[in-house]
């Protein structure tokens, strides 16, 4: 029996390998920067972060020392107030008094003498008692004055008299007469000082005799 031979024709496919993707390709128009260059770009993001912080952190120093020294101001002037309320409170706890033969109006005490003398005499006499002949400031004080005359019946020196060569009433501090608080009766002349009543105000001869006024401080206790 012959061995028949068959023939078979057989297409294997061949396997083809897998073909690597290949990058794509960057467009035409751009450009490649190098490695430097994206180091510097890092560096500066770096350093404009660290200005942002260091700016927010200066910011928020500023405002603590502003409010710091805000309260510290504040602070500063309540004690500054309870510094004078408590320097008023202690004036107001001083007492203002006169001697038993002074009579106190407002910051003076005021005597009325019991001798008589020339006006010379009345201004050596205040003075050996630390005070002096009396200064009127203005018309409430010449009511109270008057008032206080009244009861005593008598003309009294006060601290006036008639300057030369200026010719004009001067107080014995040295200050001129001002016309709108007192007005003089009688003719000013040399050797003029002036005397109060219970009625008015006279200028009469330094040398005549009459009681006078003193007046001083008020006294702390």
């Amino acid at each position: 029996m012959d061995a028949s031979v068959v023939y078979a024709d057989l297409n294997l496919a061949r396997t083809q390998e897998p073909k690597q993707a290949s990058p794509p390709a960057p467009p035409p128009d751009s450009c490649r920067c190098p490695r430097w260059h994206r180091l510097a770009l890092k560096l500066g993001c770096v350093g404009l972060i660290l200005l942002v912080l260091t700016v927010i952190g200066l910011g928020v120093l500023v405002g603590k020392v502003i409010q710091d020294n805000k309260t510290k101001a504040t602070v500063e002037k309540c004690n500054v107030n309870v510094s004078e309320s408590s320097t008023k409170a202690t004036e107001n706890s001083v007492q203002l008094t006169c001697s038993n033969d002074w009579l106190p109006h407002r910051e003076k005490c005021i005597q009325f003498s019991q001798e008589t003398g020339v006006w010379k005499e009345g201004l050596s006499n205040c003075t050996r008692k630390g005070a002096t002949l009396l200064l009127i400031q203005d018309q409430e004080e010449l009511r109270f004055v008057k008032n206080s005359i009244q009861e005593r019946g008598h003309s009294f020196w006060i601290g006036l008299n008639y300057s030369l060569p200026n010719k004009n009433w001067r107080w014995i501090n040295g200050s001129t007469l001002s016309s709108d608080v007192l007005k003089i009766t009688g003719e000013p002349k040399i050797n003029s000082c002036v005397v109060v009543s219970k009625d008015n105000l006279v200028s009469e001869n330094c040398d005549s005799e009459n009681k006078w006024i003193c007046q001083k401080k008020l006294k702390r206790l």
